[in-house]
């Protein structure tokens, strides 16, 4: 705008020097030469401010075109902004989510409307801004893990009775304390163990917080009763060698659970080695496959699908996510056939 309105003031100007020259005697002396020039310093004066002025305008607009986009409404809001008026004003499916029931809309009675996803996913991130895996005990035990996923591991436990159970990362001992008190009603002591791996842990200042009351793992009996603890990481061979001496002792069904270092090399690393222990309809549970999502990167969740695009063995059990909410989605992983002889 700018550039175009100086343009045609520059070429009002210089037609008017031309015509002004024009019309002046050709007299080498007349005063009216040397008006003549300096109106022509002048002109190319103008013309080297218009030329800055179009410098400035390009950078303004690019300028401008940063700030619009900055707060341009995103792909997300326009979907809803485009949404018919009157309809259900509801945010477009995250397509990370791998929630059952994600893409569901509820219509709550205080009039509003709400995704499956918003409402599961929001819980999981306060879940993880407030540090709540540190607010849960079992028999006094700090246990990190979320209820509902308590729900259905005690619910798979009770019904596989496995004889073996391998606990990779059992942090301060609470869920091998969950799974020997479910052990303990189905077996003696002696006749089924929980291999538990781990390096020593204490609870952090802000476990204490949330679980004032919580207690040593060392105090409750069940720890010495049926729980053998390998003070290692899981692929060490002192806790392979206890795996699989265990295997040797008492036989199946075996389950393990993948809930230690949370990093993709690690799961995936895991998930390759202890899979052949898994006993046919038992289950590996690749545990916080949600750290993938909340952190946006490659974490459990990728490496439990990369392990099964290289193994048929296995399946995705979303039965085990019937109550909507779990941290473990798609983590469920059931063996459906054993390993080829």
């Amino acid at each position: 705008m700018f550039l175009r309105g100086g343009a045609t003031l520059a070429f009002a100007l210089l037609s008017l020097g031309t015509s002004a020259r024009a019309q002046q005697p050709h007299d080498p002396g007349h005063v009216a030469g040397g008006a003549h020039m300096r109106a022509g310093a002048l002109l190319m004066q103008v013309e080297a401010h218009l030329l800055a002025i179009g410098t400035m305008q390009a950078a303004i607009q690019k300028t401008m075109a940063e700030i619009k986009a900055l707060v341009a409404p995103s792909a997300a809001v326009a979907a809803v902004a485009a949404q018919p008026a009157g309809g259900p004003q509801v945010w477009p499916l995250d397509p990370a989510s791998s929630f059952v029931s994600a893409a569901d809309v509820v219509q709550m009675n205080n009039g509003r409307t709400i995704r499956v996803d918003d409402v599961l996913y929001g819980y999981d991130s306060l879940f993880e801004q407030r540090h709540l895996f540190s607010a849960g005990s079992w028999l006094g035990v700090q246990l990190q893990q979320d209820p509902q996923d308590l729900v259905v591991i005690q619910q798979l436990i009770w019904d596989i009775k496995p004889k073996v159970i391998f606990d990779i990362g059992t942090n301060v001992g609470g869920s091998a304390i969950f799974f020997a008190h479910l052990m303990s009603q189905y077996a003696k002591p002696g006749e089924a163990i929980i291999v538990s791996v781990e390096r020593p842990l204490s609870p952090t200042r802000q476990a204490k917080a949330l679980c004032p009351k919580c207690t040593s793992v060392a105090e409750n009996p069940l720890w010495g009763q049926y729980v053998q603890f390998v003070q290692q990481t899981s692929e060490h061979p002192d806790s392979v060698a206890a795996l699989e001496a265990a295997i040797q002792k008492f036989g199946g069904p075996v389950v393990v659970s993948v809930d230690g270092w949370h990093e993709y090399p690690e799961v995936f690393a895991e998930c390759k080695l202890f899979h052949k222990y898994v006993t046919n309809g038992s289950y590996m549970i690749v545990q916080d496959t949600k750290l993938d999502r909340l952190f946006n990167k490659p974490g459990p969740r990728k490496a439990a699908h990369d392990f099964l695009d290289g193994n048929s063995n296995f399946v995705i059990d979303k039965s085990k996510e019937i109550f909507l909410y779990t941290q473990h989605s798609d983590g469920y992983l059931l063996r459906v056939r054993p390993e080829a002889a």
